[in-house]
């Protein structure tokens, strides 16, 4: 940026600004604007200054287009007239001068429907509204700044938005909340849109108030089917219907539901999505490849149980094809409407405690702001099974290939050992 001085006996400013020389060194150079009042000479000593440092590059034209850019800034501040906005479209210019690319600039919601949009590409829909919901929070949380730059976020709003979520929320799920705002943000990093995350220094809450999900026993697990295949929790969650064949076929279907997921200990969205492609009946198999873990591409085989097979054989089509369970097959699996708030009322038509651990709260309209957490989901049935393969003393290492697990340690979260077991064990030992 050049400078002003003023020289005895001379009317005119006098300029005085350096070159940089390809070779390196520099050059002070001090000429004469021939301007009297400061504001013209300042607009003209940026113009000498930009031809002369134009000169020592050779007449390079990108050069020259950024510092044409250059001159236009110190004109307008020299007008007052350098505006945020001005400036932005000025260095924008410059920008796109030496890399031939315009340069973006983003406000936080803007970044954010960006990034959405890209994720959606090629990603599970249940996953897709995850991404949703974390960051359609985070911006409610920030109001008015996420209308706001980008590179205005700082660290305290995102670590303001993480102490919100503490509220009736489990470690586990605040840390999934922050997981993909902190994926979001990242993702600008890489995009040179920010120099760093402002969520880089937030580390992960510990998970030791996450909640443990209790088992349902083998006669809990015989009503929650018997129910299934009544008329009593249909009546909870739909109007009231004529149509008896389609209630029979949705009971039908639950039914079998529930013993898929006890005898197989596939998650329910898996269950859900199963088709007769992946039933081999003649082989006593059932194979597919878990949501959840489906980047990793790896099915897993899981040998029938009789009364899973049996109930299989009742309601094979005479051609299979298509869902195992049609009722239930292109059907959301969170919320009350959805598979989980159906499976509540058939523990509640049967009479299976779920353990509610948290109540739902409202807000003073009414509106639930948190809802009500069970300890005992049809997740549980998961659970049950690895318990129920546990106390029979079944290897560990076959029990996680039928559940798929990886890791001990997370197995070892699904086992309930019994009392009998850890007494049989105990049993075991030779007597002193």
């Amino acid at each position: 940026m050049p400078y002003l001085v003023r020289r005895t006996g001379s009317p005119f400013w006098f300029a005085g600004f350096d070159v940089t020389m390809p070779d390196g060194s520099v050059r002070r150079l001090k000429k004469s604007t021939k301007r009297r009042k400061r504001s013209e000479a300042m607009e003209e000593a940026v113009r000498m200054e930009a031809t002369e440092r134009k000169a020592a590059l050779g007449g390079s034209d990108i050069a020259g287009k950024a510092f044409s850019a250059l001159s236009e800034a110190a004109d307008a501040a020299a007008r007052g007239e350098l505006s945020e906005a001005r400036a932005r479209e000025i260095i924008a210019k410059m920008a796109e001068a030496s890399t031939g690319e315009a340069l973006r600039f983003y406000t936080v919601r803007s970044w954010a429907a960006d990034w959405l949009s890209s994720k959606t590409t090629g990603t599970k829909e249940a996953t897709g509204r995850r991404y949703k919901t974390s960051i359609d929070a985070f911006l409610s949380f920030i109001a008015t700044k996420a209308d706001g730059r980008l590179e205005g976020l700082t660290k305290a709003d995102v670590r303001g938005f993480r102490d919100s979520l503490r509220t009736g929320r489990s470690a586990a799920t605040v840390n999934f909340y922050m997981a993909d705002v902190s994926g979001m943000l990242r993702a600008a990093v890489r995009e040179g849109l920010l120099l760093a995350s402002p969520a880089a220094a937030l580390g992960k809450l510990p998970e030791d108030d996450s909640l443990e999900r209790e088992t349902f026993t083998i006669a809990e697990v015989g009503r929650l089917v018997e129910a299934a295949g009544g008329q009593e929790w249909q009546d909870k969650v739909y109007s009231r219907s004529r149509d008896m064949e389609k209630a029979a076929a949705r009971s039908r279907d639950w039914q079998g539901l529930i013993l898929a997921g006890f005898y197989t200990g596939a998650r329910l969205g898996d269950c859900a999505g199963l088709t007769w492609s992946n039933v081999d009946l003649a082989s006593g198999v059932l194979s597919f490849m878990p949501a959840k873990t489906s980047r990793k591409k790896k099915k897993l085989q899981i040998p029938l149980h009789p009364r899973l097979k049996t109930y299989l054989l009742e309601i094979k089509p005479e051609i299979a094809k298509g869902p195992v369970f049609p009722c239930l097959h292109s059907r959301s699996v969170a919320g009350k409407t959805g598979l989980s708030g159906h499976f509540g009322a058939i523990a509640e038509a049967a009479g299976v405690d779920r353990r509610t651990v948290r109540e739902a709260t409202k807000d003073k309209k009414g509106k639930v702001v948190q809802r009500s957490v069970q300890a005992r989901t049809f997740h549980s049935l998961r659970h049950s099974l690895t318990s129920q393969l546990a106390n029979a003393d079944v290897p560990e290492e076959i029990r996680m290939r039928i559940t798929g697990h990886k890791s001990k340690e997370t197995h070892q979260g699904y086992t309930a050992i019994e009392r009998q077991t850890l007494a049989r064990a105990v049993e075991k030992l030779p007597t002193i």
